[in-house]
């Protein structure tokens, strides 16, 4: 629907206002009238112009005086006003244009010129609301993010920002509806208004749904400490006062966070709210957090670059673990483990910063690509059975699956030879899925081996669901087996556990001959660890633990 142009005319004489309105006749406009200055403001309020024609001379109120009251009023404030004047001093022009008059038409005006400029004006009004909408939120009708970043830039001084998130806010609007979740953000936003007054003259922002910014207007230079007290005291206000709203009861606790910057306000305060968030602190401040931060951000996206440069380059590929079997006394297979060469030549091993950042970063997937075909490459050069980890949540990703699957089917005829580890985790949401995927898999021979058995999330029925081949026991579990007796008893447990569903057990962690007696006398079927050999890229392993038969 085409905006219909509202003007504004202010005039004490009514034969002006008539020969202005016929000669706008024919441009479909809206038209208003105001007598004076103050009968003007009124109706600008209640009417929102998009163009005010403003006499200069009236009685009551003059149009200087309602030019500047209307710059001062943030509804109004970005109205173009053009004053229709026979005043003709340059001193009055220049104070006409001081206080926020845009532009002049002299009587008696010219027809022509009178229409090209309100239809110019009117245009520049239109762009104005747009842009005057895009910086509003619509249900609290506070200035949004957009306007705070605009605000934000035109300062050049120290700004000091408060952020406020009210916490599960997703899940306060689930259970009561959008329409009741007006009243509280409405009524939130007018409490912390409330609060912030003692403090310092401030302007309050709706940044998101239950998230609020509170900029300082006047440099107040609190101590760190007293920052601290005020944040304290404002959670636990809210936190021991519930909010009403239209007939409801809210019981609201907030995070916080505090910044004081020059120039990154808004991202030092919202990276230290995520902080706060993140450790469960009620508040935080940036000169607490930031720098730690940001370091933090420059590390991940250093290791960003190496990894995408070592895909790149060819230098992530698989090193190999021996695994003895503890009956023959021989190498039984080879554990895989994705290794990162650096561009000084150092190993970078797959820690949280390696393997996490990879997941983040959208590469994790191209780093199994490689692990799997290079694993492939080994099993048809060595003869010998290579296995190789898996996380039950890369199974519930479509493309990983598929090029999984795609894989094993090229690769059908030694097949039999790869075994997966599976890594259950504790945010598996498709079981189903990662059980479909096992049974396709074992169609071609694959083995499946539950690792990490022992450490926490292991599900006994979901292990039965999968019908595992192998039990991996967990280093913590294995590392105090000859020395604590829970530790073997709970791994006794669970190779009877393994030999009831008809599994085969592998001890991780075997780093000494303590260990490795322990798990023989168990009768743990095979061992792992730096007493067997460690981790290299080919397989030959000069000094592996050799036993006496």
């Amino acid at each position: 629907m085409m905006h219909t142009i509202k003007i504004l005319i202010v005039d004490d004489v009514l034969v002006n206002r008539l020969t202005i309105k016929l000669s706008l006749k024919n441009e479909n406009y809206t038209f208003i009238e105001a007598v004076n200055g103050e009968e003007a403001i009124e109706k600008a309020l209640r009417h929102q112009p998009d163009v005010i024609l403003m006499d200069a001379v009236m009685p009551i109120m003059d149009g200087f005086e309602a030019t500047k009251k209307i710059r001062a009023l943030d509804s109004i404030e970005r109205t173009p006003i053009l004053m229709i004047t026979s005043l003709s001093s340059t001193e009055d022009k220049i104070k006409a244009l001081e206080i926020g008059v845009n532009d002049f038409i002299s009587k008696p005006f010219d027809q022509a010129e009178l229409q090209a400029r309100c239809k110019s004006y009117a245009h520049i009004s239109v762009l104005n609301k747009k842009y005057s909408l895009a910086t509003i939120n619509s249900i609290t009708n506070l200035p949004n993010k957009m306007a705070l970043s605009k605000d934000l830039s035109e300062r050049d001084t120290l700004n000091e920002l408060f952020l406020i998130k009210i916490d599960n806010m997703e899940e306060i609007e689930n259970f009561y509806g959008d329409k009741i979740i007006e009243h509280l953000e409405n009524k939130f936003a007018s409490d912390i208004r409330e609060y912030f007054e003692p403090l310092s003259r401030s302007d309050i922002y709706h940044i998101d749904s239950g998230k609020y910014a509170i900029l300082l207007n006047n440099k107040i230079n609190l101590e760190d400490e007293k920052i601290k007290a005020f944040c304290y005291d404002l959670v636990e206000c809210i936190k021991n006062n519930k909010i009403e709203s239209n007939g409801y009861s809210f019981n609201v606790n907030i995070t916080m966070s505090f910044a004081a910057s020059t120039e990154s306000t808004y991202a030092d305060a919202n990276e230290t709210l995520r902080s706060a968030i993140a450790q469960k602190r009620e508040f935080l401040l940036s000169c607490d957090v930031v720098s730690d931060l940001k370091k933090q951000l420059e590390i991940n996206l250093n290791m960003i670059e190496s990894i995408k440069s070592a895909l790149k380059d060819g230098r992530i590929s698989p090193h190999f673990q021996p695994i003895w079997d503890n009956r023959t006394k021989e190498i039984y297979k080879f554990e895989s483990l994705i290794r990162m060469i650096d561009e000084d030549g150092r190993i970078i091993y797959p820690g949280p910063l390696f393997l996490d950042t990879a997941k983040k970063a959208k590469l994790y997937p191209q780093i199994t690509k490689v692990l799997v075909e290079k694993v492939f490459e080994k099993i048809r050069e060595s003869g010998k059975e290579f296995s190789m980890n898996i996380s039950s949540l890369d199974i519930e990703d479509s493309y990983m699956s598929a090029f999984l699957l795609d894989t094993i089917r090229k690769n059908a005829d030694v097949a039999d030879k790869l075994i997966l580890e599976l890594l259950e985790d504790k945010d598996t949401e498709d079981y189903e899925k990662v059980k479909n995927f096992i049974v396709i898999s074992k169609k071609y021979g694959i083995k499946i081996a539950i690792d990490d058995f022992g450490s926490g999330y292991s599900n006994f029925m979901r292990i039965l669901e999968f019908e595992p081949d192998i039990i991996k026991i967990d280093g913590s579990l294995i590392k105090d087996i000859h020395t604590s007796k829970l530790a073997r008893n709970t791994v006794e447990m669970i190779k009877l556990f393994a030999d009831k569903i008809g599994a085969l057990t592998i001890a991780e962690y075997v780093e000494n001959q303590e260990i490795y007696d322990a798990i023989n006398e168990i009768g743990i079927d095979f061992s792992q660890g730096y007493f067997i050999g460690k981790s290299q890229k080919e397989l030959v392993f000069e000094g592996v633990f050799e036993l006496v038969s």
